[in-house]
């Protein structure tokens, strides 16, 4: 009687039980049976439970691709990406064609730090006759991942003849262009982005920085542009540059401590001389990251060019101290890294 009473109180019980049940007296193998149990604990939200069961179903050899299926996702929930490329890897043993499978596992091969071997797998499925264009994304991302940036700019050129309005593979190829030196087309690419909703702030972003790194590398950084070298050549128009300034203060209506923007919106108003506007944004920074060392060195530096020797020098001295102190805080947490490895037996 009692345990009539707990099953009534407990329905999902009596689903576990009749699931279970039903299964063993229908003749199925204990692999189904372990399987359709998981499923009810799965439904109960109750992971640990559905994962032992899976666990069961897969060793027993159930012959339903499903349980490897339910078992790869539970890993992937709890970042196991490691249990989930065996449970993928498994499946695909058994069943080869299994395309779903293939994603999935090329999937975590990239979570798991493999970006190498999911290229392998993406490009099988290409071959295979799947979605083109979303593996081309997919083949992109990992050969970006693995290093082979060419691969991975070709990959997503060929997704934008596919999808001209793919913002997320333009502004991969912006970052591949300014990864490997060619800032004309990295800046095209940013430009053509800021018109776009969905990237037009990590391209506002983007440009801020390439723009200053380029100035820095040519030795102009600091001068007044009404006739520099970006217009001359026609890179960054006046409406481009009035885009991504709107672009990163409505980012900074929405979130006014955003040391991202705050830096881009700076760093776009010093390089095109505009100092006193520049400053105001990097105040505000030096008060929302008051330990970032670098900031005090913009300080300096706009100080310097509006004609304020005493709080460029004031700015500058901060900018030493600073440093000093990150410098030894970097020291001091290697140290301690080191000295817990030692501990822990890690290194010798």
């Amino acid at each position: 009687m009692h345990r009539l009473a707990t099953l009534v109180r407990r329905p999902w019980m009596v689903l576990i039980a009749l699931s279970i049940g039903f299964y063993a007296c229908d003749g199925k193998s204990k692999g189904e049976q372990h399987y359709w149990a998981g499923h009810a604990y799965q439904e109960q939200g109750m992971t640990a439970n559905a994962l032992r069961e899976y666990r069961s179903a897969v060793a027993a050899g159930v012959d339903l691709p499903a349980a490897y299926y339910a078992l790869g996702a539970l890993y992937g929930e709890n970042d196991e990406h490691g249990k989930a490329i065996a449970a993928y890897r498994e499946l695909l043993a058994r069943w080869p064609e299994e395309s779903r499978a293939q994603e999935l596992l090329a999937a975590h091969y990239v979570a798991a730090g493999q970006p190498a071997a999911a290229v392998s797998l993406y490009r099988t499925l290409f071959d295979q006759g799947g979605d083109s264009a979303a593996l081309l994304g997919r083949l992109g991302d990992a050969q970006s991942l693995s290093g082979d940036l060419q691969s991975a700019a070709q990959s997503y050129g060929d997704l934008l003849v596919l999808r001209p309005d793919s913002s997320r593979a333009r502004y991969q190829l912006a970052r591949i262009y300014e990864a490997e030196g060619q800032a004309e087309l990295a800046i095209a690419a940013y430009v053509e982005l800021l018109a776009q909703k969905t990237y037009a702030r990590q391209a506002a972003l983007g440009l801020a920085d390439l723009l200053i790194e380029l100035d820095r590398r040519r030795g102009e950084l600091g001068r007044a542009r009404a006739e520099g070298w970006w217009l001359q050549q026609g890179l960054v128009g006046e409406e481009a540059m009035q885009k991504a300034e709107e672009q990163l203060e409505a980012a900074l209506v929405e979130n006014p401590g955003s040391s991202a923007d705050l830096w881009g919106l700076g760093k776009l108003r010093f390089w095109q001389g505009r100092y006193q506007e520049a400053l105001v944004c990097v105040a505000a920074l030096a008060e929302a990251t008051p330990d970032d060392y670098r900031v005090y060195f913009f300080l300096s530096k706009l100080h310097g060019l509006l004609g304020d020797e005493q709080a460029a020098r004031e700015a500058f001295a901060e900018y030493q101290r600073q440093e000093q102190r990150a410098k030894v805080a970097a020291r001091v947490q290697t140290e301690r890294e080191v000295l817990l490895k030692q501990l822990s037996g890690e290194i010798p």
